[in-house]
């Protein structure tokens, strides 16, 4: 039992030593100090800067967002005609109002080659985004729509033109 009473006492002390506090005056001095001078060895800020140079190394960014209308029964595209240079990535950003993608509809883009994946995931969250790498398109223009909203006809299309 007394061995029980010690565990929440030693998790303290761990846990104080893991946290920079108290003052190396407790009995696991020498571990808490390996603890200690461990720690600033391992920093996760240079991983985490890493990912964001690679968009800038692809091209711009362009962004065009996804609005919903004031009745949520519809939306449009903002700017819904978009030009860029082969290489930019279109960022395309939901107001999360309601449920939007984004499709490159084969059908509507007969013969080009190079279409994102379809249909593009459903965004449902404010800001969620879908980045459409133009790197492997033609040269061309392309339409692109919100598939709900066009199901029930309720038009939310748009144009990429790439060059």
């Amino acid at each position: 039992m007394a061995m029980i009473q010690k565990l929440p006492a030693l998790g303290l002390v761990a846990l104080l030593a893991a946290c920079g506090g108290g003052d190396n005056k407790s009995a696991g001095t020498t571990t808490d100090t390996t603890t200690a001078a461990a720690a600033p060895a391992v920093p996760p800020a240079a991983p985490a800067a890493a990912p964001a140079a690679a968009p800038a190394a692809q091209g711009n960014v362009v962004e065009v967002h996804l609005v919903t209308t004031a009745d949520m029964a519809s939306g449009h595209f903002e700017p819904a005609e978009v030009t860029v240079k082969k290489g930019d990535i279109v960022r395309f950003i939901t107001d999360g109002k309601t449920v939007h993608n984004v499709s490159f509809p084969a059908a509507e883009n007969a013969g080009k080659s190079g279409l994102p994946p379809q249909p593009g995931p459903y965004l449902t969250t404010p800001n969620a985004t879908y980045d459409v790498p133009t790197a492997g398109m033609d040269a061309g223009t392309y339409h692109f729509q919100c598939d709900p909203h066009a199901m029930v006809g309720t038009g939310m299309k748009g144009t990429l033109t790439v060059q």
